[in-house]
Formats: structure tokens, sequence, C-alpha cells
């Protein structure tokens, strides 16, 4: 690993210090830059101010352990669903780039301009050029385009956001499209697979080895696969 301070201009501007870290995904090595030390932002000024107004929390900074896991998936496909897909809350980027290495063009979203400049980024040192860039706002969802394939790691950590999660998905996903979310085993996807089961969304449940479990679990990576009907528009025109 090597120290990277912030002054190159692709990279974002509020982070001082950056770690370069060597990610094993098997079929290749990626490069990835990430904050060293991404709890440094919660003292800065603008972010304590943003937190005060809008209970803002930079999750983006951080490498969770999620993505890890995601991407050796991601990573390794034999058969993807799609040849595009949409990652929603790309962080840094990871499991997006995952995917790119595996011929699947991706469209990196997350609500935080930092955090596409950072993927964007990832991407470039990796010489990956398969990818767009979409700031998504989960509560304002865009209504020009549809995905066949949404992606999203290690995103049900806050109760608050589950509902705006499944109306943004809701609002992209395509009919016989598949939603994939990697999650670290975390005691709040329970309540979402159930507010998904609302829906008619029946999850199919995998482990770090694509191994079909009976169903989510606590303290363990899994993979929630939804599949849309074919039949189904989840889109409420009225």
């Amino acid at each position: 690993m090597s120290l990277t301070k912030a002054h190159k201009t692709s990279l974002p501007d509020c982070i001082d210090l950056w770690r370069d870290e060597e990610i094993d995904l098997g079929v290749r090595t990626l490069q990835l830059t990430i904050p060293e030390d991404p709890d440094a932002l919660l003292d800065r000024p603008e972010v304590l101010e943003e937190n005060r107004q809008t209970d803002y929390v930079p999750y983006w900074a951080y490498l969770w352990p999620a993505a890890r896991s995601f991407a050796n998936i991601m990573a390794s496909l034999k058969d993807p669903h799609s040849k595009e897909l949409l990652e929603i809350g790309c962080g840094c980027g990871l499991v997006g780039l995952a995917a790119m290495t595996n011929g699947i063009e991706v469209t990196f979203s997350d609500n935080r301009l930092e955090a596409l400049q950072l993927s964007e980024y990832n991407a470039r040192q990796n010489n990956l050029q398969n990818y767009e860039l979409l700031q998504l706002d989960w509560f304002h969802p865009p209504k020009e385009k549809r995905w066949d394939w949404i992606i999203a790691s290690d995103v049900l950590y806050e109760a608050r956001f589950h509902e705006p999660l499944l109306e943004t998905i809701t609002q992209l996903i395509k009919p016989g499209g598949q939603i994939w979310i990697g999650d670290p085993g975390r005691a709040l996807v329970l309540e979402f697979v159930r507010m998904a089961q609302q829906r008619g969304w029946e999850p199919l449940v995998y482990d770090a080895d694509l191994q079909l479990r009976s169903f989510p679990s606590i303290g363990h990576f899994q993979l929630l696969v939804f599949k849309i009907e074919a039949d189904q528009d989840n889109i409420n025109d009225s």
C-alpha cells in the first residue's frame, strides 16, 4: 500500500490523504485508491454543517466489507444477467469495477459527486472505460432510462432509506430485470426483505460462494437476488 497526497485534480479535494490498495479478484487484480482515514471527514466543518442540516454522513468514503465479497462474485460470473447494469450507491466503485472486468458496461450512480469522481478515478487508473456516471437522488429518481440489471452493495444500513431505495429501484428496473443486493448480514436486512415482499418481490439468497441459502441471515455476507417478472411493470403512471 502507498499513500498519495490529493494533489491530483481527479480526486475529491475534501480528502487530504489517500491509500492505494491492491484488490485481488482472482481473475484480475485491481488498483483501488480510497481515503486513508475516512473518519477524518466527520470532523470537517462543512461536513458537520451538512450533517446538522440534512443528517449527511459520508458513507461513500468507506470501503465496506460487503463490497469485497460482491466484487469477487461480479468478476467471476460465467453468465452475467446482462451486458449493462446500474450500480446504486457506488462509493469508491469497487463492485462496478469488478463488473467491468467481466465485460459489463456499468453506470455508476451515487447521490454524492465525490463518489462519482472517485469511481471514475479508479476506473481510469485500471484502464476500464465502459462506464457512465449518474448523480442519483433516491428521493427523486430519473425517469429517462431503465435497466435490466441493478446492483447495490451494503445499502441497507439505515431503515429510513429502505422505502426510498425500493421506490428508486421500482422506477429504474425493467420488467424481466434483476436486482442484486450485496449485504454483510445487517440486522436491517430482514425488514428490507419484508418490504420487498410486500411489492411481490421474493428474494433468492446466496452466500459468498453463490451457494443458495434458505433465508437471509445476520452476520454473514449474502447476495439477495430479486427477479422481476417479465410481464410485471412496476411503474404506476396514475
